[in-house]
């Protein structure tokens, strides 16, 4: 007998992210080293995949690690994704952004972020790679898709290379400041937006038992692999709730590893070591009390 959550658990999460390649043409000092095999997946994976993803959310987001636009395949993927009409959100650093103009065409992407706190590993002017950026949100503005995003991190720490950006971004611009925390319109439908930087989860540290996470609960992430874990952070694959190409999704998240989870995040009890660990579910902390 399946536990008295089932029926809950099963309807729609909020947003599955599909890491297409772990392969990045930067080595940010930000982003963690993952130990795993650097590779791509095929079409056909992806489009097995995103069979199974529509089945529990219909939004994907292509990030965990790796630079999507480095896909060799990626009109094909797009072309796929818009076949089972997902809502798509692309995270890049933005440098190879000048041959793929072709994704304002494509109705599937919802919206995108540029990760400018890569600025300060690119081999580049800032004002080079704003003016490619802000060629593709004027175009996105006026077609109003998709959403624009232009990330910083550590508003009152900046790198040198982003307060040139936004020093750039402010003279050319009327910044608005929003509802939503660390966030500025730049143009219709384009935005300007700070967070701070996270650590990396890891099996060391302070371990808690109590807390809670949107991780399982309202999103998962399938590595290049097809091993499924809770969240985004996971990068290493610690975590492992099973793998696409071997297990349905949808028996993985009938998996009492899976539901116990999600169900110890529910009543705040933390039932995986890495969550235990994990430091970014502490935004989650108010919205729990």
């Amino acid at each position: 007998m399946q536990p008295f959550f089932y029926t809950n658990l099963m309807k729609k999460i909020k947003r599955v992210y599909l890491e297409i390649t772990n392969i990045c043409n930067l080595t940010c000092s930000f982003c963690i080293r993952h130990g795993r095999e650097y590779k791509s997946m095929s079409v056909d994976q992806i489009r097995y995949a995103i069979h199974q993803i529509k089945d529990v959310s219909e939004y994907i987001y292509l990030h965990v690690q790796g630079e999507p636009l480095l896909h060799p395949k990626l009109e094909e993927i797009f072309e796929i994704l818009d076949e089972y009409n997902m809502k798509v959100q692309l995270v890049t650093n933005g440098s190879l952004l000048k041959n793929n103009f072709w994704l304002l065409k494509k109705k599937c992407l919802r919206k995108i972020s540029f990760s400018a706190h890569s600025l300060d590993e690119q081999n580049t002017n800032p004002e080079d790679w704003l003016n490619v950026v802000f060629d593709f949100m004027s175009q996105a503005s006026l077609q109003q898709s998709p959403y624009c995003e232009i990330r910083f991190w550590n508003q009152n720490n900046l790198s040198k290379c982003s307060k040139e950006a936004i020093q750039w971004i402010s003279e050319r611009y009327h910044l608005t400041e929003t509802s939503r925390k660390g966030s500025w319109k730049i143009m219709n439908n384009c935005y300007l937006h700070y967070d701070n930087q996270f650590s990396w989860p890891e099996n060391t540290g302070i371990s808690l038992n109590t807390g809670t996470c949107h991780g399982g609960v309202d999103m998962i992430a399938i590595l290049v692999d097809g091993t499924v874990v809770p969240c985004c952070l996971d990068a290493k694959g610690i975590i492992q709730l099973g793998n696409i190409f071997k297990t349905s999704l949808t028996d993985i998240m009938e998996s009492n590893r899976y539901l116990q989870m999600v169900q110890g995040f529910k009543n705040h009890k933390i039932t995986e070591e890495l969550c235990k660990h994990c430091t970014y579910r502490h935004r989650f902390i108010k919205q729990a009390k």
